[in-house]
């Protein structure tokens, strides 16, 4: 028996080492197959995001150049695609946040600009003086990152360095500051002067009156512990993983505290949440979310956006414009005091259609021109209003709203939604001198619908 013991134990144990031996073997060949899959994807995402930026480029040069409205029509739109899928690409990426703020925020801007300017086209508007200054500082501005991509490009191809390679290399502080040749060549772009000109674009009333003059900035200073606890709460603890500070300072208009947040059901590509250091509030979250698909309804998402708002301290919001874009819906809210609609208090939320959460918010707007108004009593009654509305308007709802104006202030209106045939429209009124303040037409498509 003791023999046998003696043979059965290391054969046993051979047998153990060899299944063991061969299990990390298949764990191996696995994790090189994950490594090549994602270099591949990292090598892929950046190279598009290389081309889309040179067509971005090409595109307003070409726009510069035409005086051709119809050309001018299909360049704005082959820009505004180019940018989008330029941002998709960034997203891709595995690099800070902070690396790729400035690079991304271009993109968005160059985006939603173009798009702006697309629809004012179709209308049958040429572009103005001003617009063309704004496009020639947004191609100067382009053409600052493609130069510096293009360079980068030919570095990593000159030092075979591999997206791969560097996410084996990584640190777990890897989405921080490195000082690897891709975040240091984003690091780069970053100072090469990105500037952005005022635009206005995006839904109605979308530009914040840019004036530091909101209530909600004037409440107590937060320390960097409630501001966690803040960006926790915003993204719900119990999805999150791991947090850490990435930023402390000033985004130009306010001051805020910034945070990567991990995710569990999103560990490669963290979200970046800022927190004012003035009354606590939620400023930004930017995330990227690919939505498998659709199990909510707009109206449920709105009803959950809503309510995400009112839980992180944005109470009394409605929505006013809704727009989906591959299973995420953006979503327009604006404020709303004893049923009068205030437009300059707005902001923007962008949820996932599949999950419900919440993956992008700018509340900049909201927090500089939210405060305590005492509205007057206005001058027309809003059957008086209602009869300086074109006749041949079919008129069927109508409300109070306060609106921004180009010279930065405040106008009392009545709202006046209405069909011209199958045609929609939204007329305001000033609610004082009776004058047609503005209107805006609504065209339905099979994302949402838009205002022009």
């Amino acid at each position: 028996m003791e023999r046998l013991t003696k043979w059965v134990l290391p054969a046993v144990l051979a047998l153990a080492l060899a299944f063991t031996g061969m299990w990390g073997y298949q764990q191996y060949k696995m994790n090189q197959q994950y490594s090549r899959h994602m270099d591949n994807l990292y090598q892929k995402s950046f190279y598009e995001l290389v081309g889309s930026v040179g067509s971005v480029e090409n595109g307003l040069a070409k726009l510069m150049a035409s005086g051709d409205r119809s050309q001018h029509a299909m360049l704005l739109s082959q820009i505004s695609r180019q940018a989008d899928a330029a941002q998709m690409d960034l997203g891709q990426l595995p690099i800070s946040h902070i690396a790729l703020d400035k690079t991304a925020k271009f993109l968005n801007q160059l985006s939603d600009y173009t798009y702006f300017l697309n629809k004012e086209v179709s209308r049958g508007k040429t572009i103005h003086v001003k617009e063309m200054e704004n496009l020639k500082q947004l191609h100067d501005n382009a053409a600052k990152i493609n130069s510096e991509l293009v360079r980068l490009s030919t570095e990593t191809l000159k030092s075979r360095t591999g997206w791969g390679e560097l996410m084996r290399a990584a640190k777990s502080s890897f989405y921080e500051a490195s000082d690897d040749i891709y975040t240091k060549q984003f690091v780069d772009i970053q100072k090469t002067g990105i500037d952005y000109p005022s635009l206005i674009y995006d839904g109605p009333f979308s530009e914040a009156l840019n004036l530091q003059q909101g209530g909600e900035l004037k409440g107590a200073a937060v320390t960097e512990q409630q501001a966690r606890d803040a960006a926790l709460k915003c993204i719900g603890s119990e999805r999150v993983t791991r947090i850490e500070k990435s930023s402390d300072g000033s985004n130009g208009i306010l001051d805020t505290w910034g945070f990567q947040v991990w995710l569990k059901d999103q560990p490669e590509q963290p979200v970046f949440i800022s927190i004012s250091k003035k009354g606590g509030k939620v400023v930004h979250v930017i995330g990227q979310h690919t939505a498998e698909k659709e199990a909510l309804s707009i109206d449920e998402a709105m009803e959950k956006a809503g309510q995400f708002l009112e839980e992180n301290g944005y109470p009394d919001m409605v929505p006013t414009y809704q727009q989906n874009y591959e299973g995420i819906s953006t979503i327009n809210f604006a404020y709303a005091q004893n049923d009068v609609i205030f437009y300059p208090d707005l902001i923007k939320v962008k949820i996932a259609l599949d999950d419900g959460h919440i993956y992008g918010l700018e509340a900049v707007n909201y927090l500089l021109a939210h405060k305590k108004r005492d509205l007057e009593e206005p001058e027309l009654t809003v059957d008086q209003a209602r009869k300086l509305v074109n006749p041949n308007l079919h008129i069927h709802s109508s409300r109070l709203a306060v609106i921004p104006t180009e010279g930065k202030r405040e106008r009392l209106c009545y709202e006046f939604k209405a069909k011209l045939g199958e045609k929609r429209f939204i007329v305001y009124i000033d609610a004082n001198t009776g004058e047609e303040a503005d209107i805006l037409q609504i065209i339905d498509t099979e994302n949402g619908s838009l205002t022009m």
